[in-house]
């Protein structure tokens, strides 16, 4: 009788373990969604790390096939870019390099379709991410916590590349010991206007870089349109600032940052990338929150001269004072402050006097 059941028997169990592998399979494919949180914490130079969480945000990986290992992570947060995000991912997906690269999508929120296109076959290695009013800084930064290059490049969603912008900005970096680069950029609906890099007036209200220098040059802002930076300097930094609002100056702070702490930011003239300048913002943003987030890169970096200097160009804003009540009510942010100065190598003013910038004459 147990000779008769015994063939019977082996089957199930190997119907069993099929079953098993197929489902685990099954777990690792398009549509498992894992849920991840991104805790940011400082390095200090010390032994002894001090524990801080500063942020942490809930986010869904929603899809993610790429099975390479990648030398740069291409990390293009997106919110409601319906037929640019389609555009741009074309263009990073044709454009032709040596180095292997992922592509990692970050949709915060968007209502609009921007992420339809992905459930076409040809996008099946392109890394989906989806959060939830994480903001523009908080998009990176979760970006770059799933990036798996040693090369981070963050690219708005609504730019064209050329043919080996990541082989030339990488080799870039390696060959004038730098730890982030920008390429020029263009404006797409008109090719003549062109920057180089950004920097700051006496009120440190953004401006772009228009001369061209022509060869590789320090420059004190990378624009955050497209830029790359090794991530191995990201995260000595702490990444982008996890305390700011919405949208306006993350790439500005993260730029001021690396100075700060020692490291060298470029601009290749010789890399073109298009950039459309948009008429309307896919976030609502206020004054308020700009405002916000000037007053946290002053209060997380300067002296208390120069802070007061911020606070009183700052104050004509009529949302001044909810911006920097929220500023003096955050103790975390103090302690943040604290972690900055004593990881830092340079003070504000080094940065000023180096590119001549007007905030301090």
């Amino acid at each position: 009788m147990i000779q008769f059941y015994l063939p019977i028997i082996v089957v199930l169990i190997l119907l069993v373990i099929i079953t098993f592998f197929t489902l685990k399979r099954k777990s690792n494919s398009f549509n498992n969604i894992k849920i991840s949180k991104y805790s940011y914490k400082p390095k200090t130079s010390s032994n002894e790390e001090k524990k801080l969480t500063i942020k942490t945000v809930e986010y869904q990986i929603i899809k993610n096939k790429n099975k390479i290992l990648p030398d740069a992570s291409i990390i293009v947060p997106c919110r409601n870019e319906v037929n640019n995000l389609k555009n741009t991912i074309n263009s990073l997906m044709s454009s032709k390099n040596s180095h292997k690269f992922e592509i990692i999508i970050v949709d915060d929120g968007s209502t609009d379709r921007s992420i339809e296109f992905l459930n076409d076959f040809k996008y099946d290695d392109i890394i989906l991410i989806k959060t939830k009013n994480a903001g523009s800084a908080g998009s990176r930064n979760i970006g770059a916590k799933e990036a798996r290059g040693r090369y981070l490049f963050f690219c708005d969603a609504h730019i064209s590349v050329p043919n080996h912008w990541i082989d030339n900005l990488i080799e870039t970096m390696i060959k004038h010991d730098a730890s982030a680069v920008a390429p020029a950029i263009l404006n797409m609906e008109n090719d003549f206007i062109v920057g180089y890099g950004q920097t700051w007036n006496h009120t440190l209200e953004i401006r772009w870089l228009k001369e061209n220098p022509e060869k590789i040059t320090e420059i004190p802002i990378a624009p955050g349109c497209a830029f790359c930076i090794t991530k191995k300097a990201f995260y000595s930094v702490g990444g982008f600032h996890p305390y700011f609002e919405v949208w306006g100056k993350e790439d500005e702070e993260l730029s001021f940052k690396l100075w700060l702490f020692g490291h060298k930011i470029v601009v290749n003239p010789n890399v073109e990338v298009k950039h459309l300048f948009r008429k309307r913002h896919p976030y609502h943003v206020t004054t308020g929150n700009v405002i916000h987030n000037l007053l946290c890169i002053a209060y997380s970096h300067m002296e208390y001269k120069n802070l007061a200097k911020v606070i009183n160009f700052a104050k004509k804003d009529p949302f001044f004072s909810s911006a920097m009540a929220k500023i003096l009510l955050n103790k975390d942010l103090l302690d943040l402050r604290e972690l900055f100065f004593k990881n830092r190598i340079y003070d504000e003013n080094f940065f000023f006097e180096k590119f001549k910038i007007p905030f301090i004459y």
